[in-house]
C-alpha cells in the first residue's frame, strides 16, 4: 500500500542592518509550507481493521515566524 505524496516548500528571507562599530541587527522572517499544500498522513495498513486504507491525520498547515538579533 502507498501513501499520498508529500510536497513542501520553505523560504526564508534575512536582512542585515550595520549599525555603530561592529553592531549588526538581523531582521529574519521564515514561512514553512508556504504553498499550503496539505500532506496527509499514511492510511491503517491493518488488514482487516474497520478503518483499513482511511487516512486520518495531515501535516502541519502554513507557519510563519518572525526574529530579530542583535550582535554586538
Amino acid at each position: 500500500m502507498t501513501g499520498p505524496g508529500y510536497a513542501n516548500v520553505d523560504l526564508s528571507v534575512v536582512k542585515s542592518v550595520e549599525m555603530r562599530g561592529s553592531r549588526t541587527l538581523e531582521i529574519r522572517g521564515e514561512a514553512f509550507n508556504i504553498l499550503n499544500h496539505t500532506n496527509f498522513d499514511l492510511p491503517n495498513r491493518f488488514f482487516g481493521s474497520a478503518n483499513f486504507g482511511r487516512i486520518f491525520g495531515a501535516g502541519t498547515s502554513r507557519q510563519v515566524q518572525l526574529g530579530m538579533k542583535y550582535l554586538f
